[in-house]
Formats: C-alpha cells, sequence, structure tokens
C-alpha cells in the first residue's frame, strides 16, 4: 500500500510538470504535443474541435488543437487571439459532448471519440478535460455550461457522460438552473452512473480522502437526496450499465466492480442495458460505442441477439 501511495504521488508530480513548466504570464507558441490534460486542466472554451484550458495549479491557459498539440500557452486573451486567427467556422450540424468520470481524463474517452468520428454523424466531438478530484456536480456544471453556450448554431448537442461525467450531465440536464436557453438538446447516455449514490464514495467521503476530494460528498448521497439535488434529465436518456462475471464478490449482486447495477437505476430512463466489462472497460468497448450510436440516433439501445 505504501509503495502504491509513492507511485501515485510520482505520478501526479510527472504529470504536473507540463503545467509547471509553461511559466504565469508569458505568452508564447511552443507547438509542443500534450497529452490532452490530465487532472490539472480545464476546459474552458471550444471552436470546432479546438480548445483553450486553464490551468489549476497556476494563473495559466493554453490552447490545443484537435491533435493535442499546444499551440498557444500564457493569458486567456492571447489564446482567444491566436484561436480567432484560425479562422474555425461557427458549430454547425451536430455536436457531440463527451464526460469523463472521477480521478480520470479524456483519454479514457478517445477511442469512443475516435468511433464517433468515423461515423460521420457529428461536425464535432468535444471530449472535455476537467480536474475531477478538485470539482462538485455544481461547479462543474458551471463550467460545461460556458462551453455548451458557445455552440450556438449547431443543428443540436448530443451527450454521453461516464460515471460522475454522467452525473455532471443529469444535473446540467436536470435541475442546474442556467442551463443556455439558445442550444437545442438532442439526447443523453448515461454509462456506469452513480444515480443511486455510490457506497465506495460513502465509505471514504467521513475520512481525510473527503477533505481532498470534495465531489465524493457529491456521490455519497441516497437516491431520494441525489434526485431531490440534481432532479432528472430534461431529455431522453439512457443508461448503460456494466457487470462481471461474480456477482458476489461486491455487493451480493451483479456490478462492475465499483457500482452495482441498481445504483445506475433512474426513474424517466427511456431504456436500460448491461453490458458486460468492469467500470473503465465499458466506456471502451465496441458493444457500447454501437449501443450509445444507437440511442442518440433513435432514442433506444440495440436489440439483444
Amino acid at each position: 500500500m505504501k509503495h502504491h501511495a509513492f507511485f501515485s504521488l510520482v505520478f501526479l508530480f510527472v504529470t504536473a510538470l507540463p503545467a509547471l513548466a509553461q511559466l504565469p504570464g508569458l505568452d508564447s507558441t511552443p507547438n509542443t504535443q500534450t497529452i490532452g490534460g490530465i487532472f490539472f486542466w480545464q476546459d474552458v472554451q471550444f471552436r470546432g474541435e479546438w480548445h483553450i484550458q486553464k490551468s489549476i495549479l497556476a494563473d495559466q491557459y493554453r490552447l490545443l488543437d484537435p491533435q493535442a498539440v499546444c499551440r498557444a500557452s500564457g493569458s486567456l486573451e492571447f489564446c482567444e487571439q491566436f484561436l480567432a486567427r484560425q479562422e474555425i467556422p461557427a458549430p454547425s450540424g451536430k455536436v457531440l459532448v463527451l464526460l469523463h468520470g472521477f480521478a480520470a481524463s479524456s483519454l479514457l474517452l478517445e477511442n469512443m471519440a475516435l468511433w464517433f468520428r468515423k461515423t460521420g454523424d457529428y461536425t464535432a466531438i468535444l471530449n472535455i478535460t476537467y480536474p475531477s478530484a478538485v470539482v462538485t456536480v455544481e461547479s462543474e456544471a458551471d463550467q460545461l455550461a460556458q462551453i455548451v453556450a458557445s455552440l450556438e448554431g449547431a443543428e443540436r448537442v448530443d451527450f454521453v457522460g461516464h460515471s460522475l461525467g454522467g452525473i455532471i450531465l443529469r444535473y446540467f440536464l436536470g435541475s442546474y438552473g442556467k442551463r443556455p436557453e439558445n442550444i437545442l438538446i438532442g439526447r443523453l447516455v448515461q454509462i456506469c452512473p452513480p444515480n443511486q449514490g455510490a457506497e465506495v464514495a460513502r465509505n471514504h467521503n467521513a475520512g481525510p480522502v473527503g477533505l481532498l476530494f470534495p465531489v465524493l460528498a457529491d456521490l455519497s448521497m441516497n437516491g431520494p437526496e441525489m434526485k431531490d439535488r440534481f432532479g432528472l434529465p430534461r431529455c431522453e436518456f439512457g443508461i448503460i450499465a456494466g457487470y462481471g462475471e461474480d456477482p458476489s464478490y461486491f455487493y451480493g449482486e451483479e456490478n462492475d466492480a465499483v457500482l452495482p447495477v441498481s445504483a445506475t437505476r433512474l426513474d424517466d430512463a427511456k431504456d436500460w442495458k448491461k453490458i458486460h466489462g468492469d467500470h473503465s472497460q465499458v466506456p471502451n468497448k465496441i458493444e457500447t460505442f454501437e449501443n450509445v450510436h444507437e440511442f442518440l440516433t433513435n432514442g433506444h439501445f440495440l436489440e439483444e441477439n
């Protein structure tokens, strides 16, 4: 356990180096390859699939192109000016927003983003990065509202959220009071969402871990509390749950090694489906991509063979 904690700290330090290396106040055009932002970056603006991120470690912004190359770094104004010179057209057609879960990054959903790009159904796939360890559901909904508001002109916007990302989207499309009125909302798919709360979050929220990760308080609520706080999505939505081989190993029922399938249930879902795999495998399976596509297109998941 001590070795695991040590290597976790080393990993966090190494992943922080790119953010620390781009010194605050220095406007530059580094043209360096990044991995899109892990833990320490928050997407704040999109234009097409170009996006501006803010560091949570310093008053520093950077502009990434669709290949995650850092094209500009420094102040927000500098990045916005550089982005404006690219003359990227305003949103049109359908846009798909992907939102990862707790202690993850947009890399977890990049395979899904690549798969949907190949379908040609969407003019832009926004695979949003956010620092899930330091946000709350409400604070990230505020950030999401700014991004979605910039999509005026899009034919419609569909959403897919994994785990915590599904709860943030549930709130944003549910009881959140500042959802942009100028955007046509399509459908939502939640993948492995803790709609009834998460026992693993309850087990850690009361101790020092809960102080470090404020979002655990949101995920520690029970089903009625979450419904009162986050509401139900005001759009058609479907839910995909994961399940493994041994239902008795965790929770005494089918589960994805993090959540029992019953914890994913939510009133008024248009469809609900189980896919074999653990919590992080399910969002990366071709079967999941195909079912998400079917629901976003037709409002239901694929029928079982």
